[in-house]
């Protein structure tokens, strides 16, 4: 029961985490240009640009907004703004990758489109790679 009672507050916590974005942003095919790697991701090649895009913006993700107590605009803020949002070498507990999958109980990121699939891969593969600001 304690089990069940700390699953829920996990989830609930992710909920409140992304939930409370609001996307001011425009959807562009900017996005979509950004490719990842299958292995060797690099923070600042990948992640970063596609967080700037979708969601370290104004009304989101920013040093000034910080939806959700998170702020996404450099690899500190990521890992360390919210405990348990991206924890490194487990995607399974990584909250990011449960918003950017959409999964039940988590608010989808970005919301006003979803990542594609080789963004979807390559962040699980970052973060299986230790989440470092550097390729491994």
């Amino acid at each position: 029961m304690k089990r069940i009672f700390q699953l829920l507050m996990v989830i609930l916590t992710g909920a409140v985490i992304f939930s409370s974005c609001e996307d001011l942003t425009k959807p562009d095919d900017s996005l979509d240009k950004i490719v990842f790697p299958e292995t060797q991701i690099s923070y600042n090649r990948h992640v970063q640009p596609v967080f700037n895009i979708a969601c370290a913006t104004s009304g989101c993700h920013d040093v000034q907004t910080k939806a959700g107590d998170l702020d996404l605009t450099d690899h500190f803020s990521t890992l360390y703004s919210k405990s348990g949002v991206v924890v490194p070498h487990d995607t399974s507990l990584s909250r990011i990758i449960w918003s950017i999958e959409g999964r039940p109980g988590s608010a989808p990121m970005p919301p006003q489109r979803s990542l594609n699939m080789n963004q979807i891969r390559g962040f699980k593969q970052w973060i299986m790679e230790g989440a470092t600001d550097t390729i491994p």
